[in-house]
């Protein structure tokens, strides 16, 4: 997990949470904490984000706003994005220290990591000696994962940085049989694509697992995780095991979570993460 100089939840309730990036105390919408009441009468912000058009953030972010915290020796640059983001999820570090756990197992591999974002689990699997090939849609978001990398001296040969829908670029790597044994994948509940393509994970997530089996013939490492309330851990490991050689006994099935300073747990996302050994 983060060390609390570099990530801190200090509190969530009624609709928002109240998180330390480093320098920077950050007050957000989130609707994922409705259904948690807390007194908010003592929340400080140096940053407050509302989620709508005649706010966002507050105070207006400069163009040359941006700061970074980091996970071990992965540097993050952070800033405010127009959609109430700041360039990282904190509860994926618990994949993140459970790639580093097995990092003497795959190292040389092939991995891709689709729905890629920033790159963290791309700069957990380059630092462990996998190749890497990151996807994601948004152009600017893969730069922004570039520039991370950079900051980590992880900007290698052994990252490929691809800008393309997750389920085409699949089909495309099906074609030249391209094959790879890792998988990541952390799709989001809604999407497009660099050509207008749409993506609905409750529509798309049974094809996405379709297209990661035709790229694995030797599958030693999987995680997958999302933020959809209809979907759970559960959802996640009955896909797995229908589509890819995931035994139903094997893998582990968990809630991403964060806790407070005051150790109240909130569910972050749902993840299914398997490794063959």
């Amino acid at each position: 997990m983060f060390q609390p100089d570099q990530y801190t939840l200090i509190d969530f309730g009624d609709g928002e949470k109240l998180e330390r990036f480093g320098d920077y105390t950050v007050r957000r919408q989130s609707p994922s904490v409705d259904q948690y009441h807390t007194d908010k009468r003592d929340w400080d912000c140096d940053l407050r984000f509302r989620r709508s058009a005649k706010t966002g953030w507050a105070p207006k972010p400069p163009t040359d706003r941006a700061w970074s915290i980091q996970h071990g020796n992965k540097r993050f640059v952070l800033k405010q994005s127009p959609a109430g983001q700041v360039g990282i999820f904190p509860e994926q570090t618990s994949n993140w220290d459970w790639i580093r756990d097995r990092s003497d197992r795959i190292c040389g591999m092939k991995a891709i990591n689709l729905f890629g974002y920033t790159g963290g689990t791309t700069m957990q699997l380059a630092d462990c000696g996998v190749e890497v090939t990151h996807v994601d849609a948004a152009k600017p978001v893969v730069h922004w994962a570039r520039q991370n990398a950079d900051r980590s001296d992880l900007l290698s040969d052994n990252i490929r940085w691809i800008v393309d829908d997750a389920l085409t670029y699949l089909r495309r790597e099906v074609k030249r049989n391209h094959r790879y044994q890792i998988v990541v994948a952390d799709p989001p509940s809604f999407g497009r694509g660099p050509k207008g393509s749409v993506w609905k994970l409750q529509r798309d997530l049974p094809l996405l697992f379709e297209q990661i089996s035709a790229v694995t013939d030797d599958l030693q490492m999987l995680i997958v995780s999302c933020h959809t309330p209809e979907t759970t851990a559960e959802d996640l490991r009955r896909l797995a095991v229908n589509e890819l050689p995931v035994e139903r006994r094997t893998g582990e099935a968990l809630s991403l979570e964060l806790h407070s300073r005051s150790q109240k747990t909130l569910r972050s996302g749902e993840c299914f993460r398997w490794a063959a050994f």
